[in-house]
């Protein structure tokens, strides 16, 4: 009996799991950075998401990019529900736009951290304590806004508490556990990736990097200036030895 409820669902996950893909790699943060001239994947956190829009192209694109990014996501597990996937099924759906927001087909399988993708398919499970726990995590990112990990420590405080209040009210843990477990995911994923974007470490692999960012070559220039300055003032001592009159 589970096999025969179980089989026919198959075929809608797995295309509620492509649309979610796709509508999770428009890379809406590239886009709106490129409007302005600036190449996201080329800047700040070299990420393409609504803090490094926020923070290196401007605030109002970040906050335009933030909307954008939260709707992909809703919509997401919304479509899934139009195809008949089971609520918490759906989940699905909203993991695969979170993973092409990760590796988007659309920038070279590059983009961002998928967090405010994660705020948009939680959203769509619209409740009280979703919407209190994600307005905790905004408020936690803004007092972190200084970490690199501000977006990790928001997510985690977040469905802190939304786990908390389901707790508390007795509410379903399903639909609840595979959000939070989603939550961990993005979370590993963002604290495992965000090394390869320091500029430290950019600055190791890219041969390309400017040399305004190498101060050892900086270094080396203003030495070798120094050198030549005095080479010009004043002669080698071998070449006084043969002027100097016997």
């Amino acid at each position: 009996m589970f096999l025969d409820e179980l089989l026919p669902l198959i075929p809608r996950v797995l295309a509620a799991a492509l649309v979610g893909y796709l509508l999770g790699s428009i890379p809406f943060a590239y886009l709106v950075a490129r409007l302005k001239g600036v190449d996201i994947f080329a800047t700040g956190s070299r990420r393409a998401g609504t803090a490094n829009v926020f923070w290196q192209v401007g605030r109002r694109r970040g906050m335009l990019v933030f909307a954008c990014d939260v709707i992909k996501g809703a919509v997401a597990v919304v479509v899934a529900w139009m195809l008949g996937v089971p609520e918490l099924a759906a989940i699905v759906a909203g993991a695969a736009a979170i993973a092409g927001h990760w590796k988007s087909i659309f920038t070279g399988f590059k983009g961002g951290d998928g967090m405010v993708v994660l705020v948009g398919v939680s959203l769509a499970y619209l409740s009280w304590y979703i919407l209190l726990g994600i307005a905790v995590g905004i408020v936690t990112v803004l007092l972190f806004r200084r970490s690199v990990f501000r977006s990790s420590i928001g997510i985690f405080m977040g469905f802190g508490v939304m786990l908390a209040l389901n707790t508390l009210h007795g509410q379903s843990w399903s639909v609840m556990f595979g959000l939070t477990a989603l939550a961990m995911v993005v979370i590993t994923h963002n604290i495992l990736t965000h090394a390869d974007h320091r500029p430290d470490k950019v600055a190791a692999i890219d041969p390309d990097i400017l040399i305004e960012d190498r101060p050892e070559i900086l270094g080396e220039a203003a030495r070798l200036s120094e050198e030549a300055i005095l080479l010009d003032v004043l002669p080698p001592d071998d070449e006084s030895e043969t002027q100097r009159p016997t």
